[in-house]
């Protein structure tokens, strides 16, 4: 499905601040439930959120990305993730104690991030496809915390999503329901946040700007209560199982888990692995992934 009309030009209607629920957890609750998002405004510390950027554009530079005036290709973008996942910039911006104290207030209980965060680098031109995030990530029970990591304006595009349509469940694209007059977008600065509901129907607007990348980053975390995801290196696999190392310090979860026709298996460039060439795939013994599981049985399993 391509951006509407109505997107792409950038004339929709402004998110719903929640700024003002922050005391009132069941209202923020009740809102996530209806609208599928929750939007704030200045609740991060800027000046971590702007040091993240900074870092995230020298490295883009040090890469030699910055001037190609194109969106990157596969491979260039696998390994500017690669090299932004080695610095943990993610990890460090979440654990400042009070962006972790935000992210407690707002989900009722210190949460746990898992990695499945990405990196936005969007050069001119550029534009993301609208998708759900649990489509290619299932079982976990994530909520996405969509981060911008300088001033958005509406030349430079940044998030929008649509509103309620988390309630539709998730289907493949092609086959999502009429969505105009549903999507909200705003202008960002850093600080702000916005979280989503895993199946909230969203895409980033193109950047109509001439000659400014755009910068954010996705991070994810496990509503509390959602089964832990299994974060480790393969020690085994076979047809029907695989057996993950358990990187947890106390994992409360069994590590070898089963895998059938149901489970998703991702390749690093997200395509699907048939279940019939697992054991000559890349999730081969000694690979690090992250799973997402349903008792002792895998739902997904992807290379990290």
């Amino acid at each position: 499905m391509a951006v509407t009309a109505a997107v792409a030009g950038g004339s929709i209607p402004g998110l719903r601040e929640a700024n003002g629920h922050l005391a009132d957890p069941p209202r923020l609750r009740a809102l996530f439930d209806d609208e599928g998002y929750l939007f704030f405004r200045g609740v991060l510390n800027k000046s971590a959120v702007l040091a993240t950027g900074r870092q995230v554009l020298r490295t883009v530079v040090e890469q030699g990305l910055a001037q190609t005036g194109m969106p990157l290709t596969a491979g260039e973008d696998s390994r500017l993730q690669d090299s932004l996942n080695t610095q943990r910039l993610w990890e460090q911006l979440v654990a400042l104690p009070d962006i972790a104290a935000f992210f407690a207030t707002i989900a009722g209980a210190p949460v746990g991030f898992i990695p499945l965060a990405r990196y936005r680098i969007m050069p001119p031109a550029g534009t993301t496809q609208i998708h759900q995030d649990a489509l290619l990530n299932p079982g976990f029970e994530m909520t996405t915390a969509w981060i911008p990591l300088m001033p958005i304006n509406e030349d430079l595009g940044g998030l929008a999503v649509a509103v309620g349509s988390h309630r539709q469940g998730c289907m493949p694209v092609d086959e999502l329901p009429p969505l105009d007059g549903l999507w909200r977008s705003a202008a960002y600065e850093p600080g702000d946040v916005v979280l989503m509901h895993e199946a909230l129907v969203h895409t980033g607007l193109p950047n109509r700007s001439r000659e400014t990348l755009r910068l954010s980053i996705d991070v994810r975390f496990q509503n509390p209560g959602a089964p832990a995801a299994i974060v480790g290196r393969i020690a085994a696999v076979d047809a029907a199982s695989v057996r993950i190392e358990n990187e947890a310090s106390t994992p409360t979860k069994p590590t070898t888990l089963s895998v059938d026709a149901s489970t998703l298996l991702r390749s690093s460039t997200g395509q699907r692995i048939p279940l019939a060439v697992l054991t000559t795939s890349e999730l081969t013994v000694g690979r690090r992934v992250i799973a997402s599981h349903r008792d002792a049985r895998a739902v997904m399993i992807k290379p990290l």
